[in-house]
């Protein structure tokens, strides 16, 4: 086994066994890189803050004791992983961006208060609400469909909090708001997006399927303690 806390190394490591356009590079930032190990086939790394978290890929990757969480991909879903614990299961999606023909425009809100009540009518447990420093813009699509572009440590950019009004479920404003946000962030020079969904959500995943996204890996949370995945 090689490990490595040369941040540059680590992900060079996610590209040649992962592809170009891999999680890892989503979620390691350089501030927060502890490290990473190589395995054959097989890779995982560790970062710093609230608690230790990992990711690992393959069929024999390195469990860190230092996690106290992580996100193993494609995983059989055992009740532990090493030290840990499962917790609940999310996929990750990602694209390279365009200006999508029919979708070059995109309605801006700056309605914080607007923004804040539909997702707390619509979905409570978003991950970001108006407010986060990490975010460069809120879209919406005819007051029905609003998310969010952040800009994450890593440098990536990720769209967040995507929701619809429940009553206009089902008509296609999801995939209309998520191809106007590629659009958008193509003009504003950011060539690749990622986001993450509930693996229980398959309404939203063929709706970010629709709007160009393609799988780059399915994940099964483990914790320390699984009590705590309602504060991370």
């Amino acid at each position: 086994m090689q490990a490595t806390s040369d941040y540059k190394v680590a992900l060079q490591w996610a590209t040649s066994l992962l592809g170009e356009l891999n999680v890892p590079k989503v979620f390691i930032g350089q501030e927060n890189f502890l490290e990473a190990f190589l395995n054959n086939d097989s890779l995982s790394f560790t970062t710093k803050g609230d608690m230790p978290y990992g990711q690992a890929y393959g069929p024999n990757p390195f469990i860190d004791p230092r996690w106290e969480k992580c996100a193993v991909a494609y995983s059989k879903g055992a009740p532990t992983y090493g030290h840990l614990q499962i917790a609940n299961q999310f996929d990750f999606y990602g694209r390279k961006t365009e200006v999508i023909a029919g979708f070059e425009e995109l309605e801006i809100c700056a309605d914080k208060a607007l923004i804040e009540k539909v997702l707390k009518e619509n979905a409570p447990n978003s991950s970001v609400y108006p407010g986060n420093s990490e975010i460069i813009f809120w879209g919406q699509v005819e007051n029905a469909a609003f998310g969010a572009l952040v800009k994450w440590k890593s440098g990536f950019h990720v769209l967040v909090s995507i929701v619809t009004v429940e009553s206009m479920r089902g008509k296609g404003f999801a995939t209309e708001l998520t191809k106007r946000m590629v659009s958008k962030a193509a003009m504003l020079g950011i060539q690749e997006v990622a986001l993450g969904v509930s693996h229980k959500n398959p309404a939203a995943i063929k709706a970010y399927e629709r709007a160009g996204f393609i799988e780059l890996a399915q994940f099964t949370n483990y914790y320390l303690e699984p009590s705590l995945q309602s504060k991370h």
